[in-house]
């Protein structure tokens, strides 16, 4: 998602843009790709003409070989790579660090432009800002993990907060939810074109430390956190250590997770706590990191 925002902006700027990958599983990402623009779409690398003289690759991966003859720089004029701490040290021109902390380098000497000025975010968000409702309304609670909830998060929440007696309207975004013993309170979604929209009006979003919770704080929205993988642990821990966020929890070694269920009750009956938090993480992120990001790419 945050190389298609990228790529959305070059785009817009009437740049030539090409995608190569594989996406499976994922009907809404495929729907994404086939709808931004893009020229040419390439399930396989073969099938790209390369032009070393002209053409930069944006490459987003974490499991392309270092050695992938496609990626070799060279086939390209630039590379420039999006970059964390599980990233394998690809050669490139520039690297992007879409995070939290400005200071990161990694183990590379390749330049780097890091933190929160360079989280891209894809352009309608900007127009899904958090709208709180004036009226009297049950809380309203948005659960979500990824396109495709690959670790079972939302079922997990959703076995707390169906124990919760509170009355509260649960937005269930998951493809994979088999408990029969939720009530009215919940509605099960699949994730797609209505995430952006349904959660607009929620008063709280659980979800895990990926990009989709910066999307979340960005639009305004009061956000708790659960760390289901490595590469989401940056996140965890820097939102957490800022106090713009609630931790809810992580998966252990034993692929289990382990879920703060007085956090959890916790954000759901007092207001007080999600205004803090919402009042914290204001300004924090902002959506001009696509923006940013192309210029960098552009003054190559």
């Amino acid at each position: 998602m945050r190389s298609s925002a990228v790529a959305e902006e070059l785009i817009a700027r009437g740049e030539d843009v090409v995608f190569v990958g594989q996406i499976s599983d994922l009907p809404w990402v495929e729907e994404r790709i086939a709808s931004l623009g893009f020229t040419q779409i390439h399930n396989n690398p073969s099938d790209f003409i390369l032009n070393p003289k002209s053409n930069v690759l944006l490459l987003d991966s974490y499991e392309i070989p270092i050695d992938n003859k496609f990626i070799n720089p060279e086939n390209w004029l630039h590379i420039v790579a999006m970059v964390d701490e599980l990233t394998p040290n690809y050669c490139c021109t520039l690297r992007i660090h879409p995070g939290l902390n400005s200071n990161w380098v990694g183990e590379s000497n390749v330049p780097i432009l890091a933190g929160p000025k360079y989280i891209p975010f894809r352009t309608s968000l900007s127009r899904k800002m958090h709208a709180p409702s004036q009226e009297q309304h049950s809380l309203r609670i948005a659960v979500v993990a990824g396109g495709s909830d690959p670790h079972g998060l939302v079922n997990e929440i959703a076995k707390i907060l169906v124990a919760i007696p509170e009355q509260f309207e649960v937005y269930l975004f998951s493809n994979s939810i088999f408990d029969s013993s939720l009530d009215t309170r919940f509605l099960v979604i699949e994730v797609g074109d209505q995430l952006d929209e349904l959660t607009r009006n929620v008063d709280l979003v659980l979800t895990t430390a990926s990009t989709s919770s910066l999307e979340f704080l960005a639009r305004g929205l009061c956000v708790g956190i659960a760390c289901a993988v490595g590469n989401q642990e940056q996140y965890y821990g820097a939102l957490g250590e800022l106090n713009v966020v609630a931790q809810l929890g992580l998966r252990n070694l034993d692929n289990n997770w382990e879920l703060d269920k007085e956090i959890i009750y916790s954000l759901i009956t007092s207001r007080e706590l999600r205004g803090n938090l919402i009042a914290r993480a204001k300004g924090l992120i902002d959506f001009k990191g696509a923006s940013r990001i192309v210029d960098a790419i552009t003054n190559l």
